[in-house]
């Protein structure tokens, strides 16, 4: 199977001299070429085809090498959300990401401590990386602070998610 992926050059770059993730990747059976900007992906397996395809478009959103290499696991997955899909100007796009960010980082630190998973705000998108039980959570978090919910609220369905997954998970 074979699959390819346009990157910044600045990405591609910074990716084709990460030697330890790019012997992560060959542990998977798959290859990386770089032609430019694009990554070609070459395995025999489609699913780890597509699991090196999310760790580089994880480096390529802004993830360091070890948090995109999780990606490699089963477990983990990544959402990358557009804020083109919340507003076409670029002004109100830069007040979303600071929605998202808030104040020195403590939303979005707060959501990644609440959450244990990993946003970056990149360029006109938000990447997150988790564990698939709780990248709903915060793709639901995230959704609600783009659509203008109050901070407040955000974290109050956190926790009653949260507490919903774990009254499910000890049954």
């Amino acid at each position: 199977m074979e699959d390819e992926i346009l990157m910044s050059s600045k990405k591609a770059k910074e990716l084709s001299s990460q030697k330890k993730l790019l012997q992560k990747i060959k542990l998977h059976d798959v290859s990386i070429e770089f032609e430019g900007s694009t990554a070609h992906i070459k395995g025999e397996s489609a699913l780890e085809v597509m699991s090196v395809k999310n760790v580089v478009t994880a480096f390529n959103r802004g993830f360091d090498a070890d948090i995109s290499s999780l990606l490699l696991d089963d477990d983990y997955d990544i959402i990358v959300i557009s804020l083109r899909d919340y507003t076409a100007s670029d002004k109100r796009a830069m007040q979303l990401k600071g929605r998202v960010i808030g104040s020195r980082g403590m939303i979005k630190k707060r959501l990644m401590r609440e959450t244990l998973c990993y946003i970056n705000v990149y360029g006109k998108t938000i990447s997150i990386i988790g564990q698939i039980e709780n990248l709903s959570i915060v793709h639901s978090a995230v959704d609600m602070i783009l659509r203008g919910a109050k901070h407040d609220n955000v974290f109050a369905m956190i926790n009653k998610k949260k507490a919903e997954v774990y009254l499910n998970g000890n049954r």
